[in-house]
């Protein structure tokens, strides 16, 4: 466990390499063959790119990034902290025309990129007059600079100075499912005090297999930041597709799942078990391996049920709660939870209180502001420093927090009555004939869009869909039942988080 008190990421960068040095940071399966990176080399390819910039631009700079997890964008993104200057880390899923729109709103001059984006380089162009280098992560290219050249060019040497705590790290920007995105401003004092802010548990030297997007906040604070304080070998899952092949390969003790994820593959795990001779003790061990320890979910709800269904196997799955504009923390997960219900415990240092039933947090974890946006910042962020969720719960005393929906998916029907969505999609979480499903109002009736799962075997998968519905509607008071029932042959459009874009359901 590390000492020192650190107050910035280039700190936490060297912190790292004085305490775990030769120790692998990295872990990627390329070439069928593995590529392991020690805290010291990461430190040192950091360095190497940080003096570069800092002979290329004077004052402070934004530099953008658009790609997938390796170890390249990652030197690449603290290359960028350690020569003191603004990283931008864009969603590489996003269409051309809404990543030159995010480059050009967040004044970024600089931009390193991969092969998926070499193409829309003319666009960027036309569009960000502004910008002054594009580099590629991992090879040279035509009318480029490559960041492997970079690195060799000012070899061995050092960046110099620092900043301060409260000066700006990162710009996020949310992942807009109501509308444009916004760029959420995280200092050093942010990012470092969410890193530091759970149990002082001890995961020197276990491996923790990454597998969101790396531009998204959740990912990046628990994956890398948390990985980079506590000794932790992140290792790189190249695709969502190839998640069940990495857990065998890289034998990780934990990752971090969004709730979509965990449901698919406890529905397969499930599955398996249905076999003659198959214990769900060998399901989890084919799945995860025997050292496998747990999984931590954030991003969206966890049905309970979902946490029963791996408990079964005898794993653990613990939910946490934030939000991008928390760095995200508001609550950590905690295996083995008395309180599966709840979205874990609220974290070291953050206030939490119900204001007309929406959550407000309060923390040094909470974002200067979003920005160039003054108005929606002033929406969100009281003046005394409270950040208003817009998440609708309830808190214990023994510090739990509990989710009851989103405020700006709230149905108010006529009659007065409030219905919150997510209380009804939640009930059919671990219902395997939906993959997905959306709950709201048309005509001030209760309408559910379905999209059923084309993995799941039934003579009639609608009518059993239907009979769930009743089921269900059974459950709740009349105005909250489900009336009508609209089914859809596609999956729903989503953010790079894996949450449905409510405002998209009808493409």
């Amino acid at each position: 466990m590390a000492e020192p008190e650190l107050k910035t990421l280039k700190q936490l960068v060297y912190n790292a390499d004085t305490l775990y040095g030769s120790e692998t940071f990295l872990r990627e399966y390329i070439d069928k063959k593995f590529r392991d990176t020690s805290f010291h080399d990461f430190r040192t390819a950091c360095d190497n790119i940080a003096v570069w910039i800092q002979k290329h631009f004077s004052g402070k700079t934004h530099i953008a990034l658009v790609g997938a997890t390796s170890s390249e964008y990652l030197s690449a993104w603290f290359g960028v902290q350690c020569s003191c200057n603004v990283s931008v880390p864009l969603d590489t899923n996003n269409n051309p025309e809404n990543i030159a729109d995010e480059l050009a709103r967040s004044d970024s001059r600089m931009v390193f990129l991969d092969d998926k984006h070499v193409r829309d380089i003319p666009l960027f162009r036309e569009r960000c007059p502004q910008i002054e280098y594009y580099v590629h992560l991992h090879k040279p290219a035509e009318g480029m600079l490559y960041l492997g050249d970079i690195a060799a060019e000012y070899a061995g040497q050092a960046p110099v100075g620092d900043v301060t705590e409260d000066e700006l790290a990162a710009i996020l920007f949310t992942s807009g499912t109501t509308g444009v995105s916004k760029g959420v401003m995280l200092t050093h004092a942010n990012l470092i005090d969410n890193t530091t802010c759970t149990p002082e548990d001890d995961y020197r030297g276990m491996k923790l297999m990454t597998v969101l997007p790396i531009h998204h906040v959740f990912c990046f604070t628990i994956d890398i930041l948390h990985s980079l304080w506590n000794g932790v070998t992140v290792c790189v899952n190249d695709s969502l597709f190839h998640i069940a092949k990495n857990l065998k390969l890289f034998e990780p003790d934990y990752c971090t799942f969004v709730p979509m994820i965990a449901s698919t593959i406890l529905g397969k795990m499930q599955q398996a078990a249905k076999k003659p001779l198959i214990t769900k003790k060998l399901v989890a061990h084919e799945t995860f391996g025997k050292k496998f320890k747990g999984i931590f979910s954030g991003g969206a709800y966890l049905n309970p049920e979902i946490i029963t269904g791996f408990a079964e196997f005898g794993i653990n799955i613990s939910q946490g709660y934030g939000m991008t504009e928390c760095s995200p923390r508001i609550c950590t997960g905690i295996m083995n939870s008395p309180h599966p219900e709840s979205v874990g415990k609220i974290v070291k240092g953050c206030e939490v209180k119900i204001v007309d039933g929406e959550i407000w947090a309060r923390s040094p974890s909470v974002m200067k502001g979003y920005y160039k946006n003054p108005e929606e910042t002033a929406n969100t962020l009281t003046e005394d420093g409270w950040l208003k969720t817009g998440d609708l719960g309830y808190k214990d005393d023994d510090g739990y927090l509990y989710i009851t929906g989103r405020k700006k998916n709230l149905i108010i029907l006529s009659n007065g009555e409030n219905v919150s969505p997510e209380e009804i999609e939640n009930k059919f979480a671990t219902f395997r004939a939906i993959k997905e499903m959306v709950v709201y109002e048309d005509g001030q009736v209760i309408t559910a869009m379905i999209y059923p799962n084309p993995e799941y075997r039934s003579k009639d998968i609608r009518a059993e869909i239907r009979r769930k519905v009743d089921e269900v509607n059974e459950t709740f008071q009349p105005a909250k039942r489900i009336v009508n029932v609209v089914f859809r042959d596609h999956e729903f459009v989503k953010t790079a988080s894996r949450k449905i874009i409510r405002a998209r359901i009808n493409e």
